[in-house]
């Protein structure tokens, strides 16, 4: 089984930093990319195309939503 791919998109530097390293304590062999808008989130999913996404709703450029 491969590491699961997530992402977490929050533009609150602190929260992302927490939904960050709880999900390493629970998830040690995840591999975790962050991002600090819309616009970036949507470029790493893209990219990684993750297993799973944390996304704030509301974030400049892009929410969580759209």
């Amino acid at each position: 089984m491969t590491a699961p791919r997530i992402l977490v998109a929050d533009d609150e530097p602190l929260l992302r930093a927490e939904l960050v390293e709880a999900l390493e304590r629970l998830w040690p062999e995840a591999q975790i990319s962050t991002a600090q808008d819309g616009i970036e989130a949507l470029r790493l999913g893209r990219e990684g195309m993750p297993d799973v996404a944390f996304l704030d709703i509301r974030m400049p450029g892009l929410t969580g939503l759209e």
